[in-house]
């Protein structure tokens, strides 16, 4: 998808900006990971991921499709001087340049919108998600009072604007996790957005220490 990089960063650093630090707070307070690996899709120039940086002590790779989102994203951590936690990469959110079980804390805000097989994105959200790990991904403004304000603001130059969340299937989301074969994923939804959101239980990490044990025996 093509996007005038510039434009769309001022919106979010200007008039998107209260919901980052809001969501950030909801989503540390939601799944209690303050540390580890954070993985941010789509993430622009950047600004969910590094206010969940600012707060916690995760490290937190942006990935963005759009190298000058990376450029933008790169000058936004050197200015927070988050530069030996954080790293903006530019890459394919279909096909992810991370390690299997390598992630704890997958988020994303507004980008799942764009994706052309949210099913294909689940997968390689699931395969580098740690045991343990969670995701929250999807679209909101983390209170009604916020989403009414942004709206307002976005009017005043776009008459008819409407938040994409508002436009997005609920079925899409459940159609993509059933093909994926995401367990217990639950869909939340509420007056200011909606959110995908599931963990890979530890008993993977188990199942996995029990494949390599099972392998090692073969060859002795």
């Amino acid at each position: 998808m093509q996007i005038d990089a510039k434009k769309f960063d001022l919106i979010a650093r200007n008039v998107f900006a209260p919901a980052y630090s809001l969501l950030a707070e909801q989503i540390m307070e939601r799944t209690g990971i303050m540390s580890g690996l954070c993985l941010d899709l789509g993430s622009g120039g950047g600004y969910l991921g590094l206010a969940l940086a600012w707060n916690s002590k995760l490290r937190v790779c942006l990935l963005d499709e759009s190298a000058e989102m990376q450029a933008i994203a790169e000058k936004n951590i050197f200015e927070k001087r988050l530069d030996n936690r954080v790293v903006a990469l530019c890459g394919d959110v279909h096909y992810l340049p991370l390690k299997n079980n390598s992630v704890d804390l997958v988020v994303s805000r507004g980008s799942v919108y764009f994706w052309d097989d949210l099913a294909q994105v689940l997968r390689e959200i699931w395969r580098v998600l740690a045991p343990g790990g969670q995701v929250c991904i999807g679209g909101g403004f983390g209170s009604k009072a916020l989403k009414d304000e942004i709206v307002a603001k976005m009017r005043q130059t776009e008459p008819d604007w409407q938040p994409r969340c508002g436009k997005f299937d609920d079925a899409r989301f459940h159609d993509a996790v059933k093909l994926a074969g995401i367990p217990d994923a639950e869909l939340l939804k509420d007056e200011s957005g909606t959110w995908l959101i599931f963990k890979k239980p530890f008993e993977y990490l188990l199942e996995r220490m029990a494949d390599n044990y099972v392998t090692a025996c073969d060859y002795k």
